[in-house]
């Protein structure tokens, strides 16, 4: 594996991990983190894919080892989709195409690239993982809130209790005070409630490890829930998606998922019992179903077709 800093302009750089193109291939797939999370998330994806596609996965700004904003505007979502764009440039040249796989937060950032036409004849096939379509996640919050059916509203107030935490960090200063001053309690107690397995890398890092990713990102939240709702995609997205479904997720419930179809023409659904990290606790299961759908959506898959 390679790894370098990206010029993304206004003094950000972002950094890259990535493989060189194998032999007898001519795909590539970025891998994009959530919060709160580094590109290490997706080690095991990289290692896994590394031999058969060329492979990316990079730092969110502000997290790991790519540089912070100066203020909070540059956590807006169009920056991030910049980014994003800047990366593939990179990876594949101003022309080509890639397989995008984003969890959480990276999924966010995947989808609102994909609402421009443009960006979207970039991308080969779209796996977001644990994170619905932005419109279905307000959709089956307030819609249900409002539809005076008992089981719908007790949906939506159960996802409103999972996502207290976005509200939580919109208080200033607190989130910071609390992460600075009980790093690895916090961390540990999110790792047990996450389910990711006593033996992962993940339940090991060192405080400066965690505040890299988890201190700056605080304002990703901030930014999205201040400033108004992302850009979100055109209906319908042509491309092949896939979405994965952790039924135990601890911030997503899986009734988010529902009616994706109205959004995505071609679009697969993978559920698992698993929670929030589901490439990292189930890494085995997520790899090959992931490879399985990749190689479906292959240009070469199509042609034959």
């Amino acid at each position: 594996m390679k790894a370098k800093l990206l010029a993304a302009g206004e003094g950000i750089n972002i950094y890259l991990k990535h493989s060189d193109m194998p032999k007898n291939s001519d795909e590539s797939i970025l891998f994009v983190h959530g919060y709160p999370d580094s590109h290490s998330s997706w080690d095991k994806q990289l290692e896994f894919f590394q031999s058969e596609f060329q492979v990316g996965a990079f730092d969110l700004r502000g997290a790991g080892k790519s540089t912070a904003p100066f203020d909070r505007s540059g956590y807006r979502i169009s920056e991030l989709v910049n980014d994003l764009k800047s990366v593939i440039d990179d990876m594949v040249g101003k022309d080509g195409k890639i397989h995008l796989v984003g969890h959480d937060w990276g999924s966010i950032i995947c989808w609102s690239f994909l609402s421009s036409p443009e960006n979207e004849k970039r991308v080969l096939s779209y796996s977001a993982v644990t994170c619905p379509h932005p419109m279905m996640f307000y959709k089956n919050i307030f819609g249900k809130l409002f539809s005076f059916d008992p089981n719908r509203v007790a949906e939506g107030i159960t996802q409103i209790f999972k996502s207290y935490y976005m509200l939580f960090f919109q208080i200033p200063m607190v989130p910071e005070f609390l992460w600075k001053n009980f790093t690895i309690p916090i961390w540990e107690m999110l790792m047990k409630t996450a389910g990711i397995p006593e033996n992962d890398p993940m339940r090991r890092l060192s405080t400066d490890e965690i505040l890299s990713f988890a201190l700056n990102t605080v304002n990703l939240y901030r930014e999205a829930l201040q400033t108004g709702v992302p850009s979100l995609p055109r209906i319908p997205i042509q491309i092949p998606v896939a979405m994965f479904i952790p039924e135990d997720d601890l911030a997503l419930s899986p009734e988010l998922y529902d009616e994706t179809e109205t959004y995505v023409r071609n679009l697969r659904y993978f559920r698992i019992q698993a929670n929030h990290w589901v490439h990292r606790e189930k890494p085995d299961w997520f790899n090959q179903t992931l490879y399985s759908f990749i190689r479906g959506a292959s240009p070469a898959k199509q042609k034959k077709k």
